[in-house]
């Protein structure tokens, strides 16, 4: 396996990640995180790291110290043997001794194997961050959505209060710009071919503040590589704080990489927003042809019915409805008036220059006009296919589709609605926080 350049990070995994049985040491890095498994030196002096899910290497550098003997994640994993599968009490017994030896992941595997066991367990619901609603258990977040709450830099608020928080400048943080780096480069991490280092990252992250994976994870939506731009999409769209939503708008219509527009596309839809797509129709107005390209295939990865009638609108215009006018003027500068220096011996006098314009500008409207076919075309047909379902060919076939389909076609509203709830369910990621 190539050597990781990567930092140091912290191994942890699924149950069904199990560490060599030979020996097990405990190897720590310089941004205290740790690594179990079997721990030798290379003839380059390189740390290798041996694991079941894969092999290691960390620049010497990178390393603190290395302790012999078995962690305790090690001997957590020994100990799931030992576990009968119905044990609930068990299991419950070794989620809180994982929580305390700080492996989350492990903790969270067992108050799952708990509740499956035992559905109305309170203390394994309420450690995975459920309550009840509606004589149901429930994720708290998915309880705060049903109750019309939005999450918004780390607080659930009404969409009222978003709406102002969004448009008030933001508080100054004590978050310094070394734990930033440190969280964009956790997310960066999550894009490797690296399984171990990956899954390292994702329970890093979980144990981080909430505010510093949002910080790190929006620093890594503008990172050169755009793997680790699309996995930022992705993380954006798992953390759920609608602080990123305007980031991803962005990269969904002005990423260079397809990949990447895509992926923040569907995270920002993710947000369940009724209103998502209006940016992009928005955007089809642009006269730079790159932006409307995007914000087409941006709609049609959204796959909302209503913009059909604005791609076709920009497929027929070729651009926006703006005002145009015609001018006939003459321009004449002159002096108005000096500016005198003292320059060491001699007075310096700098003419302040003017200029007058003399004409008429006159409104005028465009009765006809002749286009040729441009690329962007075929662009707007295949996206408009999207919408309509079925392969449109050409613009010819696109407008006798619209033309049939125009009556049952829905528009926006025109007054904007109430933010619409967000999606019922989300990711997680490694420990969620309790509500």
């Amino acid at each position: 396996m190539r050597p990781s350049t990567a930092l140091p990070f912290v191994l942890f995994g699924l149950l069904a990640i199990c560490l060599p049985a030979a020996t097990a040491d405990v190897l720590t890095t310089s941004d205290g995180l740790v690594i179990e498994g079997k721990v030798t030196k290379t003839e380059n002096g390189w740390y290798r790291i041996e694991t079941a899910d894969g092999i290691v290497e960390l620049a010497p550098e990178g390393v603190v110290s290395v302790k012999e003997g078995e962690g305790p994640r090690t001997r957590l994993i020994a100990d799931q043997a030992r576990l009968s599968k119905g044990d609930a009490r068990g299991w419950f017994a070794y989620a809180l001794r994982a929580e305390a030896a700080g492996q989350p992941d492990l903790a969270r595997t067992a108050y799952e194997r708990v509740v499956a066991i035992e559905p109305g367990h309170k203390a394994a619901r309420r450690a995975l961050g459920h309550e009840q609603h509606g004589g149901a258990w429930l994720p708290s977040a998915e309880v705060r959505r049903k109750q019309g709450l939005v999450r918004y830099r780390g607080r659930w608020m009404l969409p009222a209060e978003v709406e102002k928080a969004s448009t008030a400048p933001a508080r100054p943080t004590l978050t310094k710009a070394a734990d930033v780096a440190r969280a964009h480069k956790l997310v960066a991490m999550l894009a490797g071919e690296d399984k171990v280092v990956a899954q390292a990252a994702r329970v890093a992250l979980a144990k981080s503040d909430e505010g510093l994976k949002l910080a790190g994870a929006k620093r890594a939506l503008v990172d050169a590589n755009p793997k680790v731009r699309a996995e930022a999409a992705r993380f954006l769209g798992e953390l759920g704080d609608e602080e990123a939503l305007r980031a991803l708008i962005f990269s969904g219509a002005r990423d260079v990489d397809p990949d990447v527009r895509r992926a923040a596309v569907l995270a920002a839809a993710s947000f369940g927003h009724d209103d998502t797509a209006v940016p992009f129709v928005r955007a089809l107005g642009s006269e730079n042809l790159r932006l409307v390209a995007n914000a087409a295939q941006a709609l049609a990865t959204l796959g909302d019915e209503r913009a059909a009638g604005y791609i076709v609108k920009r497929l027929v215009s070729h651009g926006s409805s703006s005002r145009n006018f015609v001018a006939f003027v003459n321009q004449v500068s002159y002096v108005r008036d000096y500016d005198v220096e003292i320059a060491q011996l001699s007075n310096i006098a700098n003419p302040d220059v003017a200029t007058l314009l003399e004409g008429v500008i006159l409104d005028v409207k465009v009765l006809d006009a002749s286009f040729t076919k441009t690329w962007i075309e075929p662009i707007l047909v295949d996206s408009l296919s999207e919408l309509a379902g079925r392969p449109l060919r050409n613009k010819a076939e696109a407008m006798d589709w619209f033309v049939e389909n125009k009556q049952r076609l829905p528009d926006f509203p025109k007054k904007p609605n109430q933010r619409a709830p967000r999606r019922s369910k989300g990711k997680v990621i490694g420990v969620p926080a309790n509500g």
